[in-house]
């Protein structure tokens, strides 16, 4: 059974991926708005502080290579977010 913590942090995946709003997200997944902004600032404080962690980047015409402990990842425009998120939790539990 997972803990409030991963749960919300799948919760945020799957609220990144998607492209909407904090309140859409909520409004269309029944969670309260609050408690998301408190479990989203929760997590990032805590991932913040950990090493070699994942920034937002935007794609221009060239690809993106990301290299990480060994992890070599390129990202071509119109690549497929809600993969890059699987694959990035994989490994994140690696």
């Amino acid at each position: 059974m997972p803990t409030l913590a991963e749960e919300w942090t799948a919760k945020l995946a799957v609220w990144r991926s998607s492209g909407k709003s904090i309140t859409a997200w909520c409004r269309e997944n029944g969670e309260g708005y609050h408690r998301f902004r408190y479990w989203r600032h929760r997590l990032e404080k805590s991932e913040s502080a950990k090493p070699g962690r994942f920034i937002e980047v935007r794609l221009g015409a060239s690809p993106l290579i990301l290299e990480c402990n060994g992890v070599t990842i390129q990202l071509s425009s119109g690549f497929d977010a809600t993969l890059l998120t699987d694959v990035l939790a994989v490994l994140k539990r690696m």
